[in-house]
């Protein structure tokens, strides 16, 4: 079962201050360490990375040997919101994906073993969704059935995009969804502000 990983990494940073797809986060960047913990999972698909704001920037910080096993989209309309990156993200996929991992750029503590168990979980049970919980909270990166597309380009905008983005699909099909439930509280963590990056980041690499 074919499962193509989207990272959403079009974002200007603009509650950080800063992009945070560049902070340093150990011996590289938040980025790079996203895109290194899928290439090591056992994800069998196209690995996309939408970028949008600084987009030559952020892609020429990424390393020869990690840029040859990925695909970079560019979303010209980043400042419209994340929607307009999960539209650039779904765009002529391979045929053969079935499932769709939305990942974010600035979750750089999500550790290989989530991702593995994430994946197994959809190739086992083929949900239409699959959200990872801890206490019961949703999480990232949640799998959404390529069947879901068409539902994708459909929800309701107001102006350009839905209201909530992939939220009001997840509400349209909340009796529909998969909950894997976890002892680790990473798919809850993101980078939004300079002081989640100082608390989170290894020792000695948080100068935002």
């Amino acid at each position: 079962m074919m499962i193509s990983a989207i990272i959403l990494a079009a974002g200007e940073g603009s509650r950080m201050g800063t992009l945070k797809q560049l902070l340093p986060w150990g011996e590289s960047t938040v980025l790079e360490t996203v895109i290194n913990k899928i290439i090591s999972s056992s994800l069998d698909g196209e690995i996309r990375v939408v970028l949008g704001c600084q987009a030559g920037r952020i892609k020429n910080s990424i390393s020869e040997e990690l840029a040859d096993q990925i695909k970079f989209l560019l979303n010209e309309e980043y400042q419209q919101g994340m929607f307009s990156s999960v539209l650039t993200g779904i765009a002529d996929l391979p045929p053969q994906t079935e499932g769709l991992l939305f990942m974010l750029a600035d979750q750089p503590l999500v550790p290989v073993e989530v991702y593995n168990q994430i994946i197994n979980k959809f190739c086992r049970e083929k949900p239409l969704l699959l959200v990872p919980s801890y206490n019961e909270r949703r999480g990232h990166p949640l799998i959404i059935s390529t069947a879901l597309i068409p539902e994708i380009y459909n929800l309701p905008c107001d102006g350009q995009h839905p209201p909530g983005g992939l939220r009001s699909l997840l509400a349209k099909y909340s009796q529909e969804i998969e909950y894997l439930e976890l002892d680790d509280d990473s798919v809850l963590i993101d980078l939004d502000y300079q002081e989640d990056y100082r608390k989170y980041a290894p020792e000695g690499k948080a100068d935002a």
